[in-house]
């Protein structure tokens, strides 16, 4: 299955799985950066340290997680965030498993060989 074989229910479904896991990455990444206000708080780390943790999140890790899951393909986010841990094929809607469940094998005989 391709974008082109998807129903509108289909992409409207895995475009909103994607926004889900979207946001819940995000919070996973941001609570990574909360650590290091606190680290800051207790004087741990510097303000410039600080600082430095934010600008690369902001120029890195946010981009690449937008760019992930914002792909005009709502198939291939709904797999990264499985991959990612933060959603479940069991969120996945039965009629669009298949499709993801093949990709998701096929990167994991990917990574074995």
């Amino acid at each position: 299955m391709n974008v082109e074989q998807l129903t509108k229910k289909q992409m409207k479904h895995l475009r909103e799985l994607a926004g889900i896991g979207y946001e819940r990455d995000l919070e996973r990444c941001m609570s990574v950066l909360d650590k290091q206000f606190e680290k800051w708080k207790q004087k741990e780390i510097s303000v410039w340290d600080l600082n430095e943790k934010i600008h690369k999140f902001h120029n890195q890790i946010a981009r690449d997680l937008y760019k992930s899951y914002t792909i005009n393909d709502p198939i291939f986010p709904v797999v990264f965030g499985i991959k990612s841990g933060v959603l479940s094929i069991d969120e996945v809607q039965q009629e669009c498993r298949p499709e993801i469940e093949k990709l998701l094998k096929s990167l994991d005989s990917g990574l074995t060989d």
